[in-house]
């Protein structure tokens, strides 16, 4: 643990090479050319990573013998020159984890390459987690629950999705009063709030607009709220299919950094836009 990364090369072509040399020590990182004491590793002073041209098959096929032992972890950068004959080497490794192949080209080129990849998992990621809230929610509305259930069945997968430890969801009533229809503190389901203009709540339903404080005790806007653990929050407004405002979302006690800030409330508003027409129904059928 603590020591310092080197980088091994083994490139033929020596533009690329010094360019890669250049950058690895911009980073700060140590650097050397492939030697069988790095690979080897019996005694090893430093965290490894290879930058390898397939082309050099002996110096690739010694690391993967001795990337057969879980405790020598040699992570290995493979680069093909546009006519290679080796490419297809990899394809035969034990571990091909320890492993990332790609067509040889300038090094910028490769993170490009590397940033597409990973933000191509961020947003496998969303949309296979947005797609179980989806599923999650249309479940719950199959079920016979009244309104209430619905909603209170719902709201631990909104809290745990969007890193708050509590939240309420209020939604507005035949005599114009919001109802909170479902809370993190299940004694204040059901209860009637009317109008206050300097609430946070209705502040967010009389302007529609997303709400966030960052400091209960002294935002002018809003009278100092009890039971908070924490002094910020975010209130969002949730609308029915044609637009008219119905209620609102409250999250506080964010499990993460300090503040809610403007990613928090786009998530937040991935997850209503999913919720919406379920409330306008469900309120339609209650």
């Amino acid at each position: 643990m603590g020591k310092k990364l080197k980088i091994c090369t083994a490139i033929r072509n020596k533009d690329l090479e010094d360019s890669i040399v250049e950058i690895i020590r911009s980073q700060g990182w140590k650097h050397s050319f492939v030697n069988t004491d790095d690979i080897i590793g019996d005694n090893r002073k430093d965290t490894l990573v290879f930058i390898i041209e397939d082309s050099y098959s002996s110096i690739l096929n010694l690391i993967e013998k001795h990337n057969s032992s879980d405790l020598n972890f040699l992570p290995t950068i493979i680069v093909s020159a546009e006519k290679s004959q080796h490419e297809d080497w990899v394809r035969y490794v034990k571990y091909p984890e320890k492993y990332f192949h790609t067509k040889m080209h300038h090094f910028g080129e490769l993170l490009v390459q590397l940033t597409k990849t990973m933000n191509a998992f961020r947003n496998s990621h969303e949309y296979k987690k947005l797609h179980q809230f989806r599923e999650t929610v249309a479940n719950a509305f199959r079920k016979k629950d009244d309104f209430k259930g619905f909603i209170n069945a719902l709201l631990p997968d909104i809290l745990d999705l969007l890193y708050a430890d509590r939240g309420s969801v209020m939604l507005l009533n035949s005599e114009g009063n919001l109802v909170i229809e479902a809370s993190s503190k299940k004694e204040l389901v059901g209860l009637e709030i009317t109008y206050k203009k300097e609430s946070v709540a209705w502040t967010v339903m009389d302007t529609k607009k997303p709400v966030f404080v960052e400091d209960v005790e002294n935002d002018q806007r809003f009278k100092k709220m009890q039971g908070y653990n924490k002094d910020y929050f975010l209130s969002i407004p949730i609308f029915t299919d044609d637009d008219e405002i119905a209620g609102v979302l409250n999250l506080s006690d964010k499990t993460i950094s300090l503040l809610f800030d403007q990613t928090d409330h786009e998530n937040a508003k991935l997850l209503i836009d999913i919720l919406e027409p379920y409330v306008y129904i469900k309120q339609k059928i209650n």
